[in-house]
């Protein structure tokens, strides 16, 4: 099984502040080809702008299709921060760091359900 909390924690350790991906995109590719994911990999670019990796994964072929969307890039932290934007802390139950509430911890959360419903066999759908 996933741990969300933990896969949460290892994303907002990826300082992936746009447009780089420091990594968040690797871990990700990473837990869902582990639980039967065909990942892409994709790259868009516009004139006049940077280019942004991001990653498509699908599990199975058949339909219906159900599909998790999010991004794993954040803006920049700013200052302040009771701890460092990118320590991945858990005090007193809440998990501080940048994207615990968009959307790293949410990408963990979809990842970890997807291995539940997985783990429960057969998905009917992908």
């Amino acid at each position: 099984m996933v741990d969300a909390l933990s896969l949460a924690q290892t994303l907002i350790r990826c300082p992936s502040v746009t447009p780089e991906d420091a990594g968040a995109l690797g871990v990700l590719e990473g837990e869902l080809t582990a639980l039967g994911f065909v990942c892409h990999p994709m790259r868009f670019e516009e004139k006049g702008t940077p280019a942004i990796n991001n990653l498509y994964a699908r599990f199975g072929t058949d339909g219906p299709n159900f599909c998790f969307a999010g991004h794993s890039d954040v803006v920049p932290p700013g200052a302040n921060w009771k701890h460092g934007p990118f320590e991945a802390v858990v005090e007193d139950g809440v998990l501080y760091g940048r994207g615990a509430a968009d959307m790293k911890s949410a990408i963990a959360a979809f990842v970890a359900a997807s291995a539940r419903v997985i783990a429960a066999g057969p998905v009917k759908g992908s």
